[in-house]
């Protein structure tokens, strides 16, 4: 049956109360082994909450069977002031049920109503290798793919061959920031924001500076942060942080968000630097993950040598509006 037409949801009680079990829905954490497939349905509807408090939008299109799609369109404060311009984050899953041209149509739709709002917008959104619905309909409104990320997670560290030079793996102290910021005026992270020629390129060198320099500073309760010296010289660094999912109402902490770094010269630091930081995580936390675009060759070349199976990897699309 072709769907009967899209709706817009502003009160956040009708979205609390949609039937989302139609659904494909993928999310980061597609895998997880303590995530339910009503876990990843909350965090997707979180998503979608999350949107209309800070005056987005939230669509759904039905069938006579209920929702066959569901999205949402969330502005990204932070992002547009850094950047100085409109930015926002798309949301979408589908179900098999949707038609093609249904599921474009109803993001043409969502866009419309976006539009009424914020005339013009440069919207980010992630889609799952494997759900080509959304990744077709996304390309034919107009997105570009400007990267591919892939999702590692370890239970156990169990089978795994510890890496040489873990003796030159500590943990990071203050008087290393200085050290830490100056390894990035040596790296360059290829990622969407560098392949976006919407986005001012220092200011997105600027991003990953910002990122890190939160990350080191915040309470260690929050994060890991270590390095690894040579000669009494910091060559490279590596930090992930806590994730609460609680916010969405799943009861699950870990650690992920990593980034990694480290001079031309620090050749096989990345090994000793993930092993430790899995490990540390996994003392206080049943699993860890950690997020690489596959342009960095380096971690990902460690990660698959660790055996680390890839839990899922998604596109990185973005559409100017």
């Amino acid at each position: 049956m072709f769907p009967r037409s899209s709706t817009e949801l502003h009160a956040l009680d009708e979205i609390s109360g949609l039937d989302l079990s139609a659904l494909t829905i993928f999310t980061r954490y597609r895998g997880h082994p303590q995530l339910s497939h009503s876990d990843h349905q909350s965090l997707f509807r979180h998503e979608l909450v999350s949107a209309v408090e800070i005056g987005g939008v939230c669509t759904t299109l039905s069938n006579e069977h209920g929702v066959i799609a569901a999205c949402a369109i969330k502005p990204l404060g932070w992002d547009s002031q850094h950047f100085g311009l409109p930015m926002a984050r798309l949301s979408l899953a589908a179900s098999p049920a949707c038609p093609p041209t249904a599921l474009g149509g109803f993001l043409r739709d969502t866009f419309h109503v976006a539009k009424q709002k914020i005339p013009s917008l440069h919207v980010s959104c992630e889609v799952d290798i494997d759900d080509y619905p959304c990744l077709n309909a996304l390309i034919d409104l107009g997105a570009e793919i400007l990267d591919v990320k892939r999702e590692y997670r370890w239970t156990s560290l169990k089978g795994i061959k510890p890496p040489k030079f873990l003796t030159r793996v500590r943990d990071y102290r203050p008087e290393d920031k200085p050290a830490v910021m100056q390894l990035l005026d040596k790296v360059h992270f290829e990622s969407r924001f560098s392949r976006d020629p919407q986005l001012d390129q220092q200011k997105a060198a600027d991003l990953y500076r910002l990122w890190l320099g939160k990350l080191l500073d915040a309470p260690e309760s929050d994060r890991i942060a270590l390095v690894m010296e040579r000669d009494g010289r910091v060559q490279a660094c590596g930090a992930i942080e806590k994730q609460d999912l609680g916010c969405a109402g799943v009861a699950i902490q870990l650690m992920n968000n990593g980034i990694y770094l480290s001079s031309p010269a620090a050749t096989g630091s990345y090994y000793p630097i993930i092993y430790t930081l899995a490990e540390r995580s996994l003392i206080h936390f049943s699993s860890v993950q950690t997020c690489v675009s596959l342009n960095n060759h380096a971690a990902s070349r460690v990660l698959e040598k660790m055996g680390v199976g890839a839990e899922s990897s998604r596109y990185a699309l973005r559409l100017y509006h």
